[in-house]
């Protein structure tokens, strides 16, 4: 999967809404993905998710607007978590700070299947920080707006999600454009490592 290019791989942007920063003293509450191939959405997935605790706290509804009300009658994470992992299969996973989205993914992979989740993972928010060295901050709303994405819904999985795509597409178009195609190189920039290329015209990339 690592050698093969933009074109010939399926890719799932996620996004998770949780009630903390941390999987050690948080839960999700929202899980979204999006298939992205052939340059085309093919399918999306996404659910409220019941915490253990069955509250959400008060700071996170204000931030996401998500409440204990709907997530009450909703699936318990590991109801769902298979059918997540079916959707993601084969896939490479994009987030915009994938470290704490796969975090919470592992967490509950290792409880459930006593193993990590193996698929390739792309961060945008590093990748922005090699490709655009010019916008000042690399968060989602910032590079939403640098980029003309409308983003009115944030703080919820799906529109995070959708946003993360169109900035990922964006992306995308540059790195076709300098022929830096094959994932193992996207990888590569987005973990903060050079990139050998004898096509490269720009030097972030």
């Amino acid at each position: 999967m690592y050698n093969l290019t933009i074109d010939e791989v399926s890719f799932c942007v996620i996004d998770l809404e949780t009630t903390s920063l941390s999987p050690e003293t948080g839960e999700i509450i929202e899980i979204a993905a999006i298939r992205y191939e052939g340059s085309v959405v093919t399918d999306k997935f996404c659910s409220l998710v019941k915490p253990s605790t069955e509250i959400v706290p008060r700071n996170v509804s204000r931030l996401t607007g998500i409440t204990t009300a709907m997530v009450i009658d909703q699936p318990k994470i590991e109801e769902i978590f298979d059918d997540f992992m079916k959707f993601i299969d084969n896939s490479i996973i994009v987030a915009h700070n994938a470290k704490f989205d796969t975090a919470f993914l592992n967490a509950i992979s290792l409880q459930l299947y006593g193993k990590t989740i193996k698929n390739p993972v792309i961060c945008t928010c590093n990748l922005a920080r090699r490709l655009f060295p010019e916008i000042k901050s690399k968060s989602l709303s910032s590079l939403a707006y640098h980029f003309n994405v409308p983003f009115t819904k944030k703080h919820r999985a799906m529109s995070d999600a959708e946003v993360t795509l169109e900035i990922f597409k964006e992306m995308l178009e540059i790195l076709q454009d300098y022929n830096v195609t094959r994932i193992i190189d996207i990888i590569k920039l987005s973990e903060k490592k050079q990139v050998k290329h004898q096509y490269k015209r720009r030097r972030y990339v």
